[in-house]
């Protein structure tokens, strides 16, 4: 008996299924698409939702979306009544005998490293408060936190020019810091400037060495930078170190350096920045571009003593980088140092800052000199004549408070 197939084998079976498989695939492709249409659908629905709450929401998130207020090292202001903003110098003493531990919180981290901090949310004191504290160095202590929360808002009179100092009530005595103070006043009035002092004892929690004496010329750019909030419509800062006095009040800043055939006149060009360095200030450096002001010493060293910068993008980035704590960090010999290598390595800088000659703002008393105007061409010295007197050099001497003495009555004495 001979076996029959039920069905004949089919000629080319893998083409036999190939309706099925089209069948199967056309499924799964309509499976697919409501799959796509049913994500974008969601995806469309979230986005009109997102739309809406923007156009009907916007009154209820604004503010929350807003931008925080600018502010300083701390979070309220007191309102000055004049651009005169200096501290108490009468509490030194006070100040002095309370020492750094007795005037900020002092907080122990897990390793056991202890730092100063400040509270930036602390409310200023209230005059009422002030009138019903009877103890003097309860008072000279909330005196002291609150000055650093001083600014100047008036709309109309506005200082040009602020010079900027710091005072530590460690090394000067009472009436050496009244005579660098009152010397900044007496200048300001006269032509209409700002003055901003502050201790430099203030600006200690804010470095990584919580001493005046290794963090001093850390302090100068957080100076600079809190004056220019304090000050926000001045054109230009002075930082003007304690160990110097303004020598002549009739010469105003803006005759002397800051006009531009002036400025223009005392810039340093194709020098090198710092002594044997190839690189070199520009050739080149239209006065209007100058945002930086700086002395450089007859040996070629920046000058940190002296400096002046305005309010723009540039000299905030310049004070902001100078006073990182990561570049602050570094060992460097000096803050001549610290600057000149910012300024080297950092050519849109550089574009920015002008070195001038040291007698404009940095004229450096030479006790072994004398001080008669009309010596000749190449005398480098402080002369008589010249806008500052600058002790560099006093502390090695151990002469600061003596100079500052001398020069104060000699100055007044004859410009009164």
């Amino acid at each position: 008996m001979v076996f029959k197939l039920k069905h004949k084998p089919a000629r080319g079976g893998s083409m036999r299924g190939w309706p099925a498989k089209f069948r199967n695939f056309f499924m799964d492709s309509k499976r697919r698409r409501k799959q796509v249409f049913t994500l974008f659908s969601l995806g469309g629905l979230v986005f009109l939702l997102y739309i809406l709450g923007g156009l009907f929401g916007r009154s209820h998130t604004s503010k929350a979306a807003a931008p925080q207020k600018v502010h300083g090292y701390y979070l309220n202001d007191i309102q000055a009544k004049m651009p005169l903003i200096f501290p108490k110098v009468q509490d030194a003493p006070i100040l002095k005998e309370l020492k750094i531990k007795g005037l900020f919180i002092l907080r122990i981290d897990v390793n056991k490293v202890g730092r100063y901090v400040l509270k930036e949310s602390e409310p200023p004191m209230t005059e009422k408060e002030k009138a019903e504290i009877t103890d003097s160095k309860a008072l000279a202590k909330r005196m002291f936190l609150d000055h650093g929360k001083m600014v100047y808002r008036k709309p109309t009179d506005y200082p040009e020019v602020v010079i900027v100092t710091l005072i530590d009530f460690d090394y000067y005595d009472q009436q050496s810091l009244l005579k660098i103070v009152q010397n900044r006043v007496n200048y300001a009035v006269r032509h209409k400037y700002g003055v901003y002092v502050r201790w430099a004892q203030e600006f200690i929690p804010a470095v990584q060495k919580q001493n005046v004496k290794d963090s001093y010329d850390s302090f100068k750019p957080l100076i600079m930078r809190a004056a220019i909030y304090a000050f926000p419509q001045a054109k230009y800062f002075w930082f003007l170190d304690q160990d110097a006095l303004i020598a002549q009040k009739d010469i105003s800043l803006q005759s002397h350096l800051l006009n531009s055939e002036m400025l223009d006149a005392s810039i340093l060009r194709s020098v090198p920045v710092v002594a044997k360095s190839n690189i070199k200030t520009y050739e080149h450096l239209p006065v209007e571009n100058v945002d930086i002001i700086y002395p450089q010493t007859n040996d070629g060293e920046i000058d940190t003593s002296s400096f002046i910068v305005t309010p723009s993008v540039y000299s905030k980035a310049f004070l902001d980088y100078s006073g990182d704590p990561l570049v602050r960090g570094f060992d460097w010999n000096s803050d001549s140092h610290c600057i000149g290598h910012i300024l080297q390595w950092h050519p849109t800088l550089l574009a920015r800052t002008a070195l001038v000659v040291p007698k404009t703002i940095a004229s450096v008393f030479d006790p072994t000199q004398s001080t008669n105007k009309k010596l000749d061409a190449q005398t480098l010295h402080y002369t008589d004549g010249d806008l500052v007197v600058s002790f560099s050099g006093c502390r090695e001497r151990g002469s600061c408070a003596q100079d500052v003495g001398t020069f104060y009555e000699h100055i007044e004495g004859n410009q009164e």
